[in-house]
C-alpha cells in the first residue's frame, strides 16, 4: 500500500489524542471508563490502553440512539448512513468532513494496490447509502477511474454491462451471487470484494479463477464505519490501514497482545474518527499478527485468519 506510514511514536500519540478526544466529547465514554476505574490521563502506552474497556453498543433508545456516541453537534457533521453488518442489521455511523477526506485518501491507496488506475473503466456495485461505497465511489474519481456505479441489484448491473464492458468489478461479496450469472461471460481482469472477513469466502475466489480475473478484497466492519484493510499481493494476508485504525489481539482470559505473531480475537480501535470513535471493538474473529516486512514489500502489520 501507498502512502505516509507512521512510526510507533506516531500511532501511539495519535491512540492518546483518539482516547482523550472520546472522554472529553461524550458521555458514553466518560462513564465506561469511570467503571473500569480508567481516564485517558492514566494511559500513556500501548500497554496502559489494553486496561480500557471493550467497547459495547448502548441499548437503542428511540431517535437518539445513533447519537450515544457523537462528539459533535449535527451542524459538524459531513455525511450520516446507515450501515448494514454481516447479519443485515443496520446502524447509523456519522463523519465529518476530515472523517470523509481521510477514509477516501485511504481508500485511493487501497484500490492502487488493487491495480485500478486512471485507464480503468470500473463497475461499482453495493448499496450507494452506504458510506464505504460513496467511499469507494469517490476515491475511483480521484484516480480518474472511469466508473459504472450500479445501486440497484442485479438487473440494473446487467443493463450497464450491455451499455459497457468493464474491467474491473468491485462488489460487495453478499451482492456477489447475484451478479455471478452476468459476470462469468465477459471479460473482467479484476474482481476486488469488499467483505467482513479477513479473506474472501470460498465462492468469490471461485468466481474469479472461473473468470481467469485477478482477485482482491478489502475487509470492512459495519461496527468500525470504514473499509479497514486490503489483501496483500503477495496473497499472505491482509494489511491493516494503520492510519485509520489500531489492531491487538486478546486471548480467551482477555489478555491483550499486539506483538509479531501474537494470536487471538481481532480488536480494533479508531485512531483518527472525529465524529464517532470506536475504541476496542471485539471483532469475533480469529487472526495473527505478523508485522516483519511482507514478501510484498509493505511494512503495514498483516493480519490474517486462524
Amino acid at each position: 500500500m501507498t502512502g505516509t506510514m507512521l512510526t510507533e511514536e506516531q500511532r501511539l500519540a495519535l491512540l492518546l489524542r483518539q482516547i482523550k478526544w472520546a472522554e472529553e466529547k461524550t458521555a458514553f465514554y466518560r462513564s465506561a471508563f469511570e467503571r473500569a476505574g480508567v481516564s485517558a490521563a492514566s494511559v500513556s502506552s500501548f500497554v496502559d490502553a489494553a486496561r480500557l474497556p471493550f467497547w459495547d453498543h448502548a441499548e437503542e433508545e428511540g431517535a437518539d440512539a445513533p447519537f450515544f456516541m457523537l462528539t459533535l453537534p449535527l451542524s459538524g457533521l459531513l455525511r450520516m448512513s446507515v450501515l448494514h453488518d454481516e447479519a443485515g442489521l443496520g446502524s447509523i455511523h456519522c463523519y465529518t468532513q476530515g472523517d470523509v477526506a481521510r477514509q477516501v485518501q485511504t481508500t485511493v491507496d487501497m484500490l492502487t494496490a488493487c491495480g485500478v488506475n486512471r485507464a480503468s473503466t470500473v463497475l461499482l456495485a453495493g448499496d450507494i447509502a452506504d458510506s464505504r461505497t460513496l467511499d469507494l465511489q469517490y476515491a475511483l474519481d480521484a484516480l480518474g477511474a472511469a466508473v459504472l456505479p450500479c445501486g440497484g441489484g442485479a438487473e440494473t448491473a446487467a443493463q450497464l454491462l450491455r451499455a459497457a464492458v468493464p474491467d474491473t468489478i468491485i462488489t460487495w461479496e453478499h451482492e456477489l451471487p447475484a451478479l455471478e450469472k452476468y459476470l462469468e461471460d465477459i471479460a473482467v481482469h479484476r474482481l476486488i470484494t469488499v467483505g467482513g472477513r479477513i479473506a474472501p469466502q470460498t465462492v468469490s475466489r471461485a468466481l474469479a479463477e472461473r473468470m481467469g480475473a485477478r482477485h482482491a478484497h478489502i475487509f470492512t466492519l459495519a461496527q468500525m464505519g470504514a473499509l479497514i484493510g486490503v489483501a496483500c499481493t503477495a496473497g499472505a494476508g491482509l494489511h491493516l490501514e494503520e492510519r485509520l485504525f489500531y489492531a491487538e489481539v486478546i486471548d480467551e482470559a482477555g489478555h491483550s497482545s499486539r506483538a509479531d505473531g501474537a494470536c487471538g480475537q481481532l480488536v480494533l480501535s479508531t485512531l483518527a474518527a472525529e465524529a464517532m470513535p470506536v475504541l476496542r471493538y471485539r471483532t469475533g474473529l480469529q487472526v495473527r499478527l505478523a508485522r516483519a516486512r511482507c514478501g510484498c514489500g509493505s511494512v503495514q502489520l498483516l493480519i490474517t485468519e486462524g
